[in-house]
């Protein structure tokens, strides 16, 4: 669009009503100048502008997930193994996010999420905790972890007869799977020998590969322990290990925390339809580093998600 001189000159004018200062002076014979302050005035807006485009960006990121912060608090048995995998999928797809992952037992995970100080948790399953939305997450099957060359290594499953007097590493009181697991033994009237009680399944395996004694875990942790000899075979009869997903109830979930809850239910399914990972390498040739299975057993998905 052309403007006439006039009207350019009325433009300017309004102008300088405006902000209070003149923006043009015109030296006779020379094009119109711009005044110092005009110059002072033009690089702020410029700065300004730069700003709004920033702002801008900035929203359209966070708008679409593409950059942010997400906290998550997370037992040991799901921090080590299937979180991990998780996480690297997800900062494929979303590499500007900024993941915090603290690893704490249940109690500690329940109380820093429902004080609305991480996005989201995995703990145990637990009575009632004000400001907490829950669901049961996974329910897996639990598997017999035996050191290795152990006496049971050819056992295709392992029962609680089996390990009678054996040494064992058993799960701290109050993990509520410990209950299940004593339970098991009373009801078959198997005695073993609880040498050792810890609180992490990691640290269970610590001891089973180092041929303090066998444990029962859950399959997740039992996978890490592959690579380090430590035998894996199914247990019977069955011990189910529970694990919630928390968020906090009287907060709505970002759009990053949201992506990343569809993530860890495309990995769940994943998961619930790969086989439970079981070892046997006395059973291999000499050298064999294969992990043998035993038959095919799916962990079970709950049934329905069942808020708290």
């Amino acid at each position: 669009m052309h403007l006439s001189q006039p009207a350019i000159s009325r433009l300017i004018a309004d102008l300088e009503r405006s902000v209070g200062f003149r923006l043009f002076e015109r030296v006779k014979g020379s094009p119109l100048r711009a005044t110092p302050e005009a110059e002072s005035f033009h690089q702020e807006v410029e700065r300004s502008f730069l700003g709004i485009q920033g702002l801008t960006r900035i929203a359209n990121d966070i708008r679409n997930a593409r950059s942010g912060n997400l906290r998550i608090a997370c037992l040991p048995a799901l921090a080590t193994g299937f979180l991990p995998e998780v996480i690297r999928d997800f900062l494929s797809i979303y590499p500007g996010v900024r993941i915090n992952l603290q690893s704490r037992a249940s109690t500690t995970v329940r109380q820093w999420v429902a004080a609305q100080q991480f996005d989201l948790g995995f703990a145990t399953p637990s009575d009632h905790t004000p400001g907490l939305r829950t669901e049961l997450f996974l329910s897996l099957t639990g598997v017999c972890v035996l050191p290795p060359q152990h006496r049971l290594r050819r056992k295709d499953v392992i029962t609680p007869e089996d390990l009678r007097g054996d040494a064992f590493i058993s799960l701290a009181l109050e993990d509520p799977t410990r209950g299940k697991i004593d339970r098991i033994f009373d009801d078959a009237r198997v005695e073993r020998d609880l040498r050792i009680e810890t609180q992490y399944a990691m640290t269970i395996g610590g001891f089973v590969m180092r041929g303090v004694g066998c444990s029962i875990l859950n399959p997740l942790s039992a996978r890490e322990l592959i690579p380090h000899g430590v035998i894996v075979k199914p247990f019977m009869p069955e011990v189910r290990f529970e694990y919630i997903l928390c968020t906090p109830e009287h907060r709505l979930p970002s759009r990053i925390a949201t992506s990343f809850i569809e993530s860890l239910r495309a990995a769940k399914t994943r998961l619930l339809e790969s086989e439970t990972p079981t070892a046997t390498p006395s059973s291999k040739s000499p050298g064999s580093a294969t992990a043998g299975r035993a038959p095919k057993k799916r962990p079970t998905e709950p049934a329905s998600k069942s808020p708290r």
